[in-house]
């Protein structure tokens, strides 16, 4: 599978995209979807109206807390020689997210929606487009409160922290209606939903304890959030499942692994969708995965026989 990014300005000579029509979408092509504050209501409130049918969504925050795949989901802060963030007690896991996320900016938030069977929507890139094309969403964000900056999301510039956090509860994406019916999903749940949740405060620092970002959690998106990363190790026993996104990607099959990179995050919230459903599918068919909604690696403890 591969992927394609919307126009910009600099490859249209100035011309907004949307006066161009798109080249015709390949069968196996996910068009990202880019986002910026001019489209950022029209673009969400599409997202809303889709959540019925496609109710599992999955977020990628892409942050300047440091570069490469795993390095997004581990902290920044340096440590003692000798000591590993793994071997670190919750509180203080926590406690060196909440130093990163509070201190770098959030740059894109990748989002993709599937169906129960990993099925993608189907949108036209433009009104007068021929064919759909399955779409995931990039929303281009601004590094810091204050500056100005131009990005390729539809032709308009980045938006802000605040913009995001209104546009994603006045158009319903985050509300309480939808607890119960839509599934969060995220890869490295402690990085990537810690960013979430400072932009759906607006940028606000993270709470200040371990027990109150779950609770904070809970209380944005409801009960049925998942950790890619957390459930990936808790497979039985005999299947290894650890490693860097792409990696687990390309280990199970996904799709998005065969997209040539660099990633950004709309390309990585598609291989970690693709690879939360291939997990969920082989390993959680029967017993179902319910078990781990609301756990997030470095946060929970593992089963006996981690």
């Amino acid at each position: 599978m591969s992927s394609r990014r919307a126009p910009t300005p600099a490859t249209t000579g100035g011309v907004p995209p949307s006066a161009l029509r798109p080249p015709r979408p390949r069968g196996s092509d996910v068009f990202i979807r880019l986002v910026c504050a001019e489209n950022l209501m029209p673009e969400l409130a599409t997202i809303r109206a889709l959540l019925p049918q496609y109710p599992y969504v999955t977020v990628y925050a892409e942050h300047a807390a440091g570069g490469g795949d795993y390095a997004d989901a581990d902290g920044r802060v340096a440590l003692p020689p000798g000591v590993r963030v793994e071997g670190l007690p919750a509180a203080a896991r926590y406690a060196l997210a909440k130093i990163d996320v509070d201190a770098f900016p959030l740059l894109r938030l990748g989002i993709t929606l599937c169906d129960a069977h990993g099925r993608l929507p189907s949108l036209r890139a433009v009104p007068w487009a021929a064919a759909a094309a399955a779409s995931v969403w990039q929303v281009e964000l601004l590094p810091s409160r204050g500056s100005s900056s131009s990005s390729g999301g539809g032709g308009g510039g980045a938006a802000t922290l605040r913009a995001l956090a209104y546009a994603l509860r006045a158009t319903g994406v985050v509300s309480p209606e939808t607890w119960g019916k839509v599934t969060w999903v995220a890869h490295g749940g402690l990085y990537h939903l810690g960013f979430f949740l400072k932009a759906l405060t607006g940028g606000a620092p993270l709470p200040d304890t371990r027990g109150e970002f779950l609770a904070a959690l809970r209380g944005y998106l409801g009960g049925r959030v998942f950790d890619v990363r957390y459930v990936a190790a808790r497979v039985p026993r005999g299947v290894t499942l650890k490693g860097p996104l792409a990696y687990l990607a390309a280990l199970l099959g996904a799709p998005a692994a065969a997209a040539r990179g660099p990633w950004q995050a709309g390309e990585k919230s598609l291989a970690a969708c693709q690879v939360f459903m291939r997990i969920k599918g082989l390993y959680f068919a029967w017993d179902g995965i319910n078990m781990h909604a609301g756990c997030i690696d470095g946060l929970h403890a593992p089963p006996p026989w981690s």
